[in-house]
């Protein structure tokens, strides 16, 4: 494989890693993900899934955003459409842009595409930050820690920072949430 995605994340988990002085049994155990799975990602001979990436992140204590392959290297206020920071699950049934350039800033701002019938995980996860979602096209059903909530087009919700949380479009059509994160943890 010789996927420039890839290599990029890799490039950043092994990097990060390093710094840390963790070795690859180490992030091995904290993900619960194989010694080999988490060396082919490094090396950028596989693609890893979001969820794997939010494991790898929480693990290395990044945000899910590190990720992101840069769209623009400008700074400046304004995040044109090519600009932007994408991050496509490695069966292309959820989509992120992330809507702000700088990680530094205190919001996160991001575009969430999920497709028909697609979940955001495989089990409902936490992230760093608290978040608000605005439904902007299509339904979901939304697991948020015990509780099940139906969302259509218009709805809003709020999700405090570590609520375990995941998607469901239930929809005819793509679901698209635009959403914020403060500070940012995804």
């Amino acid at each position: 494989m010789n996927d420039p995605s890839a290599m990029y994340r890799g490039s950043i988990i092994r990097r990060t890693r390093k710094t840390q002085n963790m070795t690859l049994h180490d992030l091995s155990h904290e993900t619960g993900l194989s010694l080999s799975f988490i060396s082919q990602v490094e090396r950028g001979l596989t693609n890893p899934s979001i969820n794997s990436l939010r494991k790898i992140a929480l693990a290395l204590g990044i945000p899910v955003s590190s990720f992101f392959e840069e769209g623009s290297s400008s700074y400046g206020p304004v995040v044109r459409k090519n600009e932007r920071g994408v991050l496509v699950n490695t069966d292309s049934r959820l989509t992120y842009q992330l809507l702000s350039l700088n990680h530094n800033h205190r919001i996160e701002f991001l575009l969430t595409r999920l497709e028909i019938g697609g979940t955001s995980a495989e089990y409902p996860m936490t992230h760093k930050g608290e978040e608000a979602a605005l439904m902007l096209q299509g339904e979901c059903r939304i697991e948020l820690g015990d509780d099940i909530y139906d969302l259509k087009e218009g709805d809003s919700i709020y999700i405090t920072e570590n609520t375990p949380h995941r998607l469901t479009n239930t929809g005819g059509v793509p679901l698209m949430i635009v959403s914020a994160i403060s500070p940012p943890g995804f």
